[in-house]
Formats: structure tokens, C-alpha cells, sequence
């Protein structure tokens, strides 16, 4: 009996170190584009994945960049060939670190407000991405991030400048924004 109580204890404890995942269903990535300096459009993306390491705090959060969602089936199209290009590109990931001794503190229904710092990979660039985020636990033992606020993604940084300049010339449109605000609302458990 002795060595059966020791094998369950060890179990639960070897559990507890198994990463926790994002829940797609529960899960959201949004971001905003402006056309002709006038026309703000929300657009998301539909395929979400990720994880979080409990025993180091490394997070990541992949987008399928072939899931994106703006309402308009042509668009979405030339946002994945022109854009994306995700033959060439399919993901882009943002990876940080979670301080899992706070995290870890939060009984269920309290809240942590944090800035994580971290990187975003996309169209083989790569670049500093921070977010302002409340995390919450649940009564079902996940946790849910919310961005506070907006973070801007600069075209720029992701060698995205022609692939926008194709979009623009295909839409016949003055302008499109290189300036993306992003948000996102996760569950991890």
C-alpha cells in the first residue's frame, strides 16, 4: 500500500510538470488594419496554438497565418499569398517568459497585471514584441491572458513593405497603414 501511495504521489507531481497548451476554442488574436487613412478594419486569425512550460515559464503562441479571418474571402486570400506569403511563411510565433512563481500565487478568480517581454518571428524576421496583459486564473484551474492594451507591429520590422505595396496596388487603394495594433485574449491550461 505504502509503495502505491509513493507511485501516485510521484504521478501527480510528474503531471503537474506537463506543459499546459492553449485552448484554440477559447482563444483570440485580433489586429487592426487602416486603408485610405480613413478605414479602420478588424480582421483575427482563426488557428491559435501554444504552450507554456511550468517548470521554466517559457511561453510560446503560434498563429497559422492561413487562418486569417477579415471578413472578405478575396482578402483573405491576398493577405495569405501577398502578405503572409505562407507557402513560404505559414506561422508566426510569439515566445516569452511567464513568471510562474506569481502565476502559481493567484488563487481562482484573482487577477495579475504584467507586461511580458518577448520576440515575434514572422516572414523570417524577427523582432521585440512587448504586451501589457491581465492574467486570471479559473475556477478550472487555466489561466486566461488579455491584452490591457494594444501592441503595434511595424510592417517594417517584418519585411513586409512589398507585400503591403501589392495589396495596395491590387485594391486600388491611396494608402494601407504599416502600423498594426494587435490584441489577443488566451487560455492556457
Amino acid at each position: 500500500m505504502k509503495q502505491l501511495v509513493c507511485v501516485l504521489a510521484l504521478a501527480l507531481q510528474v503531471g503537474a510538470l506537463n506543459a499546459m497548451d492553449l485552448q484554440a476554442d477559447s482563444s483570440k488574436l485580433s489586429f487592426v488594419t487602416i486603408k485610405n487613412d480613413a478605414v479602420a478594419e478588424v480582421m483575427s486569425f482563426s488557428e491559435l496554438s501554444g504552450k507554456i512550460d511550468p517548470a521554466t515559464g517559457a511561453a510560446e503562441i503560434n498563429v497559422d497565418l492561413k487562418s486569417v479571418v477579415s471578413g472578405v474571402g478575396i482578402r483573405d486570400k491576398r493577405l495569405r499569398e501577398q502578405l503572409f506569403e505562407t507557402d513560404r511563411f505559414p506561422v508566426a510565433k510569439y515566445t516569452t517568459n511567464i513568471d510562474m512563481a506569481q502565476l502559481n500565487k493567484l488563487q481562482v478568480g484573482e487577477q495579475l497585471a504584467t507586461s511580458l517581454t518577448g520576440d515575434l518571428s514572422m516572414h523570417g524576421a524577427s523582432a521585440a514584441l512587448n504586451f501589457d496583459v491581465v492574467i486570471s486564473k479559473r475556477s478550472d484551474g487555466a489561466f486566461h491572458a488579455a491584452t490591457v492594451a494594444p501592441a503595434l507591429i511595424n510592417a517594417k520590422s517584418y519585411e513586409l513593405l512589398a507585400g503591403v505595396g501589392k495589396l495596395r496596388t491590387m485594391a486600388g487603394l491611396a494608402s494601407i497603414g504599416l502600423m498594426y495594433p494587435v490584441t489577443f485574449s488566451v487560455v492556457f491550461k
